[in-house]
């Protein structure tokens, strides 16, 4: 009677205890996963701010105060040399054709590059008014070829291609004029709040168009200034402007003033609408100095017009190569914390994910815990009465199976503490087959009879695994579990469980069941997020596997079984000899 008495208390006890475990574990979880998901809103809301702010066109990026303060001082500089230059303007130089070659060359290197950058701004923005931009860029980038081909004594006498004398003056014209006519187009438009053409196919046709455009107006301003140069007006005799040249370069000098004007009369300045008002300043500057003010070619005016052209042609190119290696800083930066705080958010989820693994399952594992603590109970309560009617010599006995019990309840419950233990993740050699047989008993609690028939090999040759024991063994005990339930219903319930070496020489770990196999539905984005076939589940399970196999090296894959079933595997890194030595030496 003392004993039955003695079980009955503990019965009710472990009845109580069973209710608040549950009770304090439901809580833990109710109160944690909230937080989880709002830190992983949050974290997406950063995320996708941080997209927005790292948006690299510089035609949208307002103009900052020390972007406001260069530009003031380049134009400052511009304008300071413009004037510097003026009482020199018309003093003779040396005749020398070959500088032409040389700020061509320069110059088309630096447009091109400038174009290509802006139409990469255009496919990103998708803003038609970067696309002209840019035609522009192409354009005048493309000018400076015929130009240089048909400079009087630079190839030839008269120039290359059919070349008459009026050639080359006048594709300085057409050459000067169209990048300012672009900028004016670029800052009347508006359409810089948002996309255009939002699909790749048409972003590429836009840019086709562009440079179609760009090299047609070329070829088309190359063969009227050398077929139809004899009907031209005379802009240079002798080496000397003309008046014709000089009302030609006054019309000229109004397009750039224009597109000057226009850009400032913008409400907000962009950081391009700045340094595109510093280019036009410096090609009003230009074709004043070099066309207008200078008597002629070679003088010292024409010379430092000349070296203008290639200043203008890198002002934009700075700015777009500066903002570009800004962008890549910024981006590496917030992309470190972006992985960072994933890396962290992961290690939170790892941790929940065992927690509600066996809050799943919380009720079979506390009835296999109750089991040893109940016979602890008889025992003792045995030794009472042998105490009492003076059985000391049947003692001993009795107390050794209550502390083998106790011993046992205790194995279990270290299992489960360590299992939920969140930590540093430690890699040390461990025991493939004794990591298995700990995440099939701990899978197995409470099923009985239930329980499947457990198949396992392990090959000698994949014995140790260098790997975070908690985290691999959290893979094989979800892994072991969903097998168990997915033969529930099952008329042949076996368990096989295989570790062997493959040809990449990692250990691979195969847990096959006898179930249904899975379903269609779900087998494309089975280790997503959120993605179950169970009733209640959450979906995160095999995520946080792939995660944590992923991590350890390795791969986590599922396949059909023929005669039916699924075949889940993962492969680890497989300790080296000398890995085992140092971890053996480490605990000893």
């Amino acid at each position: 009677m003392a004993e039955q008495s003695l079980a009955a208390r503990s019965s009710g006890r472990g009845t109580c205890q069973t209710n608040d475990v549950v009770f304090h574990l439901a809580c833990v979880m109710s109160h944690t996963f909230p937080r989880v998901r709002s830190r992983r809103q949050d974290l997406q809301v950063k995320s996708d701010t941080n997209f927005e702010a790292l948006q690299p066109l510089v035609s949208a990026l307002p103009a900052g105060r020390a972007h406001r303060r260069a530009a003031l001082g380049v134009g400052f500089l511009v304008i300071l040399v413009f004037f510097g230059t003026l009482p020199f303007a018309r003093i003779a130089g040396p005749s020398f054709p070959g500088f032409v070659l040389i700020q061509q060359t320069l110059l088309l290197a630096n447009e091109l590059i400038t174009a290509a950058l802006l139409f990469g701004q255009y496919a990103i923005g998708r803003t038609r008014s970067l696309a002209v931009l840019a035609s522009g860029y192409l354009f005048t980038a493309l000018m400076a070829v015929p130009h240089a081909l048909t400079f009087p004594g630079a190839f030839s006498e008269t120039g290359l291609l059919g070349a008459g004398p009026q050639t080359a003056a006048w594709l300085y014209i057409g050459w000067h004029a169209v990048l300012p006519a672009t900028i004016i187009v670029f800052a009347l438009r508006r359409d810089d709040a948002g996309p255009l053409n939002p699909k790749f196919d048409r972003v590429v046709f836009g840019i086709v168009i562009g440079s179609f455009a760009a090299l047609a107006g070329v070829v088309a301003m190359t063969l009227l200034a050398t077929l139809g140069h004899e009907w031209l007006p005379r802009l240079v005799e002798n080496g000397r402007f003309t008046l014709e040249a000089r009302i030609a370069v006054g019309i000229l000098l109004a397009l750039p003033f224009a597109a000057l004007l226009t850009l400032s009369l913008r409400q907000i300045y962009t950081v391009l609408d700045l340094w595109l008002m510093v280019v036009m300043l410096a090609w009003l500057c230009t074709i004043a100095i070099g066309a207008f003010v200078s008597g002629g070619r070679f003088d010292i005016g024409w010379y430092v017009g000349r070296i203008f052209d290639w200043l203008t042609s890198i002002f934009i190119l700075f700015l777009l190569l500066s903002e570009t290696i800004a962008l890549y800083a910024r981006s590496t930066t917030e992309r470190r914390e972006l992985d960072r705080r994933v890396n962290e958010l992961e290690s939170v989820l790892v941790h929940l994910a065992r927690i509600g693994e066996l809050g799943q399952h919380v009720s079979s594992l506390i009835h296999e815990v109750s089991q040893p603590l109940s016979a602890i109970s008889n025992y003792i309560g045995a030794s009472i009465q042998l105490m009492e009617i003076s059985e000391t010599g049947r003692l001993r006995p009795v107390l050794e199976r209550a502390a083998e019990q106790a011993v046992r309840a205790t194995g279990i419950i270290r299992h489960l503490r360590d299992f939920i233990a969140r930590g540093h993740p430690e890699k040390r050699t461990e025991n493939v087959e004794e990591m298995l047989e700990n995440a099939v008993r701990l899978a197995s609690f409470g099923l009985g009879t239930r329980a499947p028939r457990v198949q396992m090999r392990c090959s000698p040759a994949a014995a140790l695994v260098f790997v975070d024991r908690i985290q691999v063994e959290q893979v094989m005990f979800n892994l072991i579990r969903n097998a168990i339930e997915a033969m529930e219903n099952s008329a042949r319930r076996v368990l096989t469980i295989d570790a062997d070496l493959n040809g990449d020489n990692m250990v691979e770990v195969r847990v096959a069941d006898t179930g249904s196999g899975l379903q269609p539905e779900i087998r494309d984005k089975l280790f997503e997020p959120f993605v179950t076939s169970k009733e209640g589940g959450l979906g995160v399970g095999l995520s946080i596997c792939r995660i944590i196999v992923e991590a350890h090296g390795g791969k986590l894959e599922a396949s059909d079984k023929r005669e039916g079933g699924t075949v889940f595997s993962f492969t680890l890194p497989l300790a080296s000899r000398r890995w085992a030595l140092a971890d053996n030496a480490a605990l000893t």
